[in-house]
């Protein structure tokens, strides 16, 4: 059984490559991206639906085994985005109700967003990287 499991971990380290990841930056919130995936994050007034946006706040670009921690922002690094949508979160209702004296208000409310696609994460390698300690012994 050990033996099947370390020649599947053996196969998946050789077969594949590893996937990337970062942590950006947008306005003042933090978001993990992957390659490939998309995020909704706060309304970005400037973009527009099909604009490709470089996002160059990165915090952080990581794989299984190594990461480049920036200090504050990892240099040279970008995440490169396509905007797909600019839409409106589900609705927030907020009622308003105080008794015995017919006082009633119901006020909904919609927070802009964009829908952002990853396309590519660029730039890292030439950073120093800081080797995680390896999980399996």
């Amino acid at each position: 059984m050990e033996a099947q499991i370390a020649a599947s971990m053996a196969d998946d380290a050789k077969g594949k490559p590893e996937e990337v990841f970062a942590v950006v930056m947008i306005g003042s919130r933090q978001y993990i991206v992957f390659p490939g995936r998309f995020i909704y994050t706060q309304r970005l007034k400037e973009a527009n639906v099909n604009d490709k946006i470089i996002l160059n706040k990165v915090l952080l670009v990581g794989t299984r085994t190594k990461a480049y921690i920036g200090e504050p922002v990892v240099t040279n690094a970008a995440v490169h985005a396509i905007v797909e949508d600019q839409g409106l979160d589900p609705k927030v209702i907020v009622y308003k109700y105080k008794k015995k004296k017919n006082y009633r208000r119901n006020i909904g409310h919609r927070q802009p967003n964009t829908r952002i696609r990853i396309t590519g994460i660029t730039g890292y390698e030439e950073f120093p990287a800081e080797t995680l300690p390896t999980l399996v012994q």
